[in-house]
């Protein structure tokens, strides 16, 4: 009668252990995970300070041309306007 109440011991020990390994690997594989999105939010910060950093470069170089040729960009601004209407007037 012992062997009958070993193996059933045996067989939840065994489940265990598959149940707390399971668990360890899911916890190492959610670490991993985390630990990419964070990489992955950093990335995005670095791009989104280089991305402010050459949209100020390109409005400053807006800027100086009309300060320095208002007509010309009075010009180019009605050009594109026209572009503009035409591109939607066909749809």
């Amino acid at each position: 009668m012992s062997e009958t109440v070993t193996k059933p011991e045996e067989m939840k020990q065994a489940a265990r252990d598959a149940i707390d390994a399971a668990e360890e690997k899911a916890f190492e594989t959610l670490e991993k995970a985390k630990d990419k999105a964070e990489d992955v939010v950093d990335k995005a910060h670095e791009l989104e300070a280089e991305l402010q950093e050459s949209v100020a470069e390109l409005s400053g170089t807006v800027t100086r041309y009309i300060n320095e040729k208002p007509m010309q960009a009075a010009g180019f601004a009605f050009a594109a306007g026209v572009l503009a209407t035409l591109l939607l007037r066909r749809r």
